[in-house]
């Protein structure tokens, strides 16, 4: 198994080049690491651990995983009667033609199929690797610092107008997890300081400068999200890291459920506020960004004409030049969040399912999270990030890169097999 978490991080520290590198090379690493990293998996797990993952991969996740894969696949296959009418008749305006599918563009679909998979993969190996604590706690510190070294070059590039960021949402984005998660790793010091016996001088050494380094990786993070002066993300970034608290807050003076419960109604009741008074004049999915109004307005009509089954995974940059070509004033590139990209290409139903798993998800980690007296911390930053990571789909669209799928994924992998506690054989 220490193979597989070398794969692991190896494939975690391929995140700082994939925001600084414009290219398609090195996402193009990560299936290959991957499958590599699955099979040695596959192969080298011990039963014990391998009766944990059929635990807490249960039948549940397994079906709200598949559910993309096989809209996807729908997408993919030549069904005409489901195909938007529209793009048939101005098929000559794509590159490749419509081939009378959902999708406009099969092989971006195709591709997207591949990474979304791909994370479905390192959900896997990350839950595998990390059921044992010692190497769950090395790919937590190897998720935080590869945060922490994209804070560092996005924080470069805001202050000294460096120009080598190829991914700056993105980037931010990787920000705001680096929040929750250098925090989390102060957290799991200050617990492996209380639970573990070390020589009195040798403890406070290692306490002081493991606190150092973890407020350090906090201050870089926080920097490069305050250094954006956005309100959006310094609210997900917040958000994630208030969730966190409130988790330490309730085990540290033991509230009980009672108090777990007020904590989580008062956070929900305070985010349908935020959400009512956002969405008053205009769509949830543009109320918490500020970009070019042109195009936010040639997003707004792409989503208009998207049909329930979406456009297609992936295609979105295949239709923009059309819409492009009557909306001089816009030269965007993507759309301007997540979450409308998502109701684009997937249908508009897809992003609220997503929202409300990702919500449950949220429950299910943060319950496991109180139920566990060691190595909660896992579950609950698990949890936390998730909570960001919703957010943040509102806010750019950054999310849906692949380096932030990758630590999302890693994350989440770990925060499940940790939700659970392991009996021994």
């Amino acid at each position: 198994m220490s193979v597989a978490l070398a794969i692991l991080l190896g494939l975690l520290s391929l995140c700082p080049a994939i925001v600084t590198v414009d290219g398609p090379i090195i996402p193009c690493l990560i299936p290959l690491l991957l499958a590599a990293g699955l099979i040695l998996v596959s192969a080298k797990l011990p039963p014990g651990e391998a009766r944990h993952m059929a635990t807490v991969v249960s039948r549940p996740f397994l079906i709200v995983a598949a559910f993309p894969a096989v809209l996807m696949i729908m997408q993919i296959l030549p069904l005409p009667f489901l195909a938007n009418a529209v793009w048939t008749s101005v098929s000559a305006g794509f590159p490749h033609g419509v081939a009378g599918s959902v999708s406009v563009d099969i092989g971006a679909t195709a591709i997207a199929l591949a990474r979304y998979l791909s994370a479905i993969g390192t959900i896997l190996l990350a839950a595998a690797v990390a059921i044992n604590r010692e190497r769950a706690e090395a790919v937590l510190l190897g998720t935080a610092a590869a945060t922490v070294l994209i804070s560092f070059a996005a924080l470069i590039h805001d202050l000294f107008d460096f120009n080598f960021l190829a991914m700056r949402e993105e980037a931010l984005d990787c920000a705001c997890l680096g929040v929750t998660l250098s925090a989390a790793c102060a957290i799991l010091v200050l617990e492996r300081h209380e639970t573990r016996r070390y020589k009195p001088g040798q403890s406070q050494e290692k306490l002081l400068l493991a606190s150092l380094a973890c407020l350090t990786a906090f201050l870089i993070c926080a920097g490069a999200v305050a250094a954006t002066r956005s309100g959006s993300l310094t609210f997900a970034a917040a958000s994630g890291f208030l969730t966190l608290c409130a988790a330490v807050a309730i085990r540290r003076w033991a509230l009980g459920r009672l108090g777990a419960a007020a904590i989580g109604v008062t956070a929900a009741v305070i985010a349908a506020a935020l959400a009512m008074v956002a969405a008053s004049d205009q769509d949830l999915r543009f109320a918490f960004i500020k970009k070019d109004t042109a195009a936010v307005e040639l997003t707004q009509r792409l989503l208009s004409d998207a049909p329930f089954f979406g456009d297609g995974a992936g295609s979105f940059g295949a239709f923009l030049p059309i819409y492009q070509a009557s909306n001089s004033g816009s030269r965007a590139a993507e759309a301007v969040t997540a979450a409308a990209k998502l109701s684009i290409e997937m249908g508009k139903a897809t992003l609220w399912i997503s929202v409300a798993a990702a919500a449950f998800a949220v429950f299910v980690l943060l319950r496991g999270a109180s139920r566990r007296r060691r190595d909660w911390c896992y579950a609950g930053t698990a949890g936390a990030c998730l909570v960001t990571l919703t957010n943040l789909a509102f806010v750019n669209v950054g999310v849906s890169g692949a380096a932030i799928a990758l630590l999302s994924a890693t994350i989440f992998g770990v925060g499940l097999t940790q939700s659970r506690g392991r009996v021994a054989s």
